[in-house]
């Protein structure tokens, strides 16, 4: 407001002057009308973040009304410690003036005096400049708790055509904010795979337990420049969830969740592996999923003996345990390997070749992304990826249905292929289920919703099955760990019946299970997923938690997003708060503050909720617009799911047409006394 004060001191003096030349005459003097009231307005448009990293970018717009002449807009930086204020510059060059409409790019300085500073950002209307608006941000020193590195990503979406999208890599963190290498692996539909290594980044973390990672890539194809970024929460010093978004100089138009795991080791891999992908058919042009249990059981060898794959592409399932083979190359410097593997998909069973890269987290786990695309293959298939998680010394033994026994909760994310529909992420389901270890699923419920499915005749578009359900599995026989879902019930049965089939590739030792589910002719889908055996414990939700989710608008965008949330139980009723990071609509909202409530938690079925938005980005972008109702699903006192449920029923203030999945786990605060 500096400038405010200056320009009033200057008119004020003028003003003194003026007067002392008159040398106090006593003429009548006619005083001049009040100059006409200014109908200039000016505003942010989205409303800038809150606070950044030192070092880290934000891209700011600020929009002028009744500017006729179109002065657009003046910019000013102050602070408590100038001129290190840091700096306004308009594609790469220093700047103070936009048009209106036209972002400014702020960069917080790269150290700071003391832990936290806050920076003022004034944007003045230039037709009139006592029309303005201030947006204060708090910039933070970096927080060192997540350890240097190598650490695995991966992260699964849409791009802004609303296409699947996948990434999977490794990057190297020294410990002070930097990145010192890697490599990845991209899947853009328009593009196929795009291989590269990583030359170099940033990342940060601040005290609240929120970051942002900037990855440079020797490929400018990238979203134009090579540049990728990402903002996270902090779970503990192994792992974190992440959301991929553009900020700063990104423009990859990709929105994506996932994960980000310290890697423990590269060596190479042995035994059974579950694994679960899905993505798109290339040849056929639809939504594709498949999985199964690679049996690694020589030296880099899938012989085919102990290995089997189910899948489901388009409205087709092939699903009779077909065999699959392959080969795997010797891991490199970042753990990343390929498997070179051929199945008898498609029509008459035909060998398919299938490539895919693998990066390794630990013993357990790997991450899989599709790679057959690549530089024009001759023989290409899919767009694919997802995790494969190992069984261990368990490899071979899941011989019948004693083997799938006790309480599962999974999570189903995937497309609902209703009326010709192909954008990914339009099926969500939730559920959970008894096995009793002898063939019989008791005591199941599922919240399974699809966007744009009209067999309903809802006034609203889409498809809803929460229901109670009953049925039978059968575990194969010979050993695989592959469990298959003979029937399924539901009461009431919904409009049409609905007899979706669900996979479970087991893992054994107290692991979760890989899933796929394929709908019914009624009730078309294709999905993958995760189920987890659900603990014992007193069921609870309390505490300080990440959170991520996944939204799909129906004839829209779609919505990814991270936060840190703290659920207070003794609350009454129980309620939650947290401040989210979030790609609304493919444009990067970072420091969206959102509140919700929920019921006492269960172990036997869903809890529901609410989750409010108290900020006027959600009302105006969609993410809790201004608030949608949940239900949520104890897994363990640590993790759980949450689902949309009122697609169907929605009424204002509620979003319609919109499905929402998301996933909470414990998180540990990044230092004494922080959040």
């Amino acid at each position: 407001m500096a400038t405010h004060r200056s320009i009033f001191l200057l008119l004020l003096a003028v003003t003194i002057a003026t007067l002392a030349g008159c040398g106090g005459s006593t003429d009548n003097v006619q005083n001049p009308p009040p100059p006409a009231q200014s109908s200039v307005t000016i505003a942010f448009t989205p409303t800038p973040g809150a606070s950044l990293g030192v070092s880290f970018s934000e891209n700011l717009t600020a929009t002028v009304g009744n500017d006729p002449k179109n002065y657009g807009v003046d910019w000013n930086l102050t602070c408590q410690f100038p001129p290190n204020c840091g700096s306004l510059t308009v594609n790469g060059n220093t700047a103070s003036h936009t048009a209106s409409g036209s972002p400014i790019t702020y960069t917080a300085p790269s150290s700071l005096a003391g832990n936290t500073m806050v920076v003022e950002i004034t944007a003045l209307a230039t037709a009139d400049p006592t029309k303005n608006k201030v947006a204060p941000i708090t910039i933070s020193t970096f927080n060192s708790s997540l350890p240097a590195g190598n650490y695995v990503l991966q992260a699964q979406g849409a791009d802004s055509s609303l296409n699947p999208y996948q990434f999977a890599g490794v990057i190297q963190l020294d410990g002070k904010g930097g990145i010192k290498g890697g490599e990845q692996t991209a899947n853009y539909a328009s593009t196929g795979s795009l291989t590269d290594a990583i030359i170099g980044g940033n990342y940060f973390l601040g005290n609240d337990g929120r970051g942002t990672i900037t990855i440079n890539t020797n490929d400018t194809s990238i979203g134009g420049n090579g540049v990728e970024t990402f903002a996270f929460v902090y779970l503990s010093t192994t792992q974190a969830m992440i959301s991929q978004m553009d900020l700063g100089n990104a423009a990859t138009g990709a929105s994506a969740t996932g994960t980000l795991d310290l890697q423990t080791t590269t060596a190479v891999p042995a035994g059974g592996y579950a694994f679960a992908v899905s993505g798109t058919d290339v040849v056929k042009a639809l939504p594709v999923a498949f999985g199964g249990i690679l049996n690694i059981d020589s030296p880099n060898t899938i012989s085919g003996s102990g290995s089997v794959t189910d899948e489901i592409v388009g409205k087709k399932l092939n699903a009779t345990a077909l065999g699959i083979s392959g080969t795997l190359t010797a891991p490199d410097q970042y753990g990343g390997f390929t498997l070179n593997l051929s199945a008898p998909f498609g029509a008459g069973n035909k060998s398919t070749p299938l490539q895919f890269t693998g990066y390794i987290v630990d013993s357990t786990h790997i991450k899989l992304i599709e790679t057959d695309t690549i530089n024009g293959s001759a023989s290409p298939f899919g767009l694919t990826a997802g995790p494969a998680i190992g069984q261990g010394t368990v490899t071979g033994t899941f011989t019948d249905n004693s083997f799938l026994s006790g309480t599962y909760v999974f999570g189903i994310l995937g497309t609902d292929l209703s009326n010709f529909n192909l954008v990914p992420n339009t099926l969500t389901a939730v559920g959970l289920f008894t096995a009793d270890g002898a063939g019989n699923l008791t005591a199941g419920f599922s919240d399974t919703f699809l966007d744009l499915n009209t067999l309903q005749g809802n006034s609203n578009p889409g498809a809803q099955i929460s229901a109670p359900f009953t049925g039978t599995y059968s575990v194969d026989s010979t050993g695989t760990g592959r469990a298959t879902s003979t029937s399924i019930t539901f009461n009431p049965e919904p409009h049409s019946g609905y007899l979706p089939t669900l996979f479970l590739y087991l893992t054994g030792n107290g692991n979760p299970a890989l899933a796929l589910e394929a709908g019914d002719n009624h009730y078309p889908s294709v999905g993958s997923g995760i189920s987890y055996p659900q603990s014992t414990m007193t069921a609870a939700f309390s505490g300080n938690y990440g959170f991520s989710f996944t939204q799909e608008i129906s004839g829209g965008n779609e919505n990814d997003g991270t936060a840190p949330l703290n659920a207070d139980s003794t609350a009454m009723p129980p309620s939650l708060s947290g401040i989210a990071d979030i790609n609304l609509g493919f444009g990067a909202n970072q420091d969206q503050p959102f509140t919700g409530t929920f019921t006492a938690p269960t172990a036997t079925g869903p809890y529901s909720g609410v989750l409010v938005g108290t900020n006027n980005q959600f009302v105006n972008s969609v993410a809790f617009n201004p608030q949608i109702a949940v239900d949520y699903y104890f897994i363990d006192p640590e993790h759980g799911f949450w689902v949309e449920t009122d697609l169907i029923n929605a009424t204002p203030p509620e979003q319609p047409g919109q499905v929402s999945i998301g996933y909470y786990a414990a998180r540990t605060p990044v230092c004494t006394g922080c959040p």
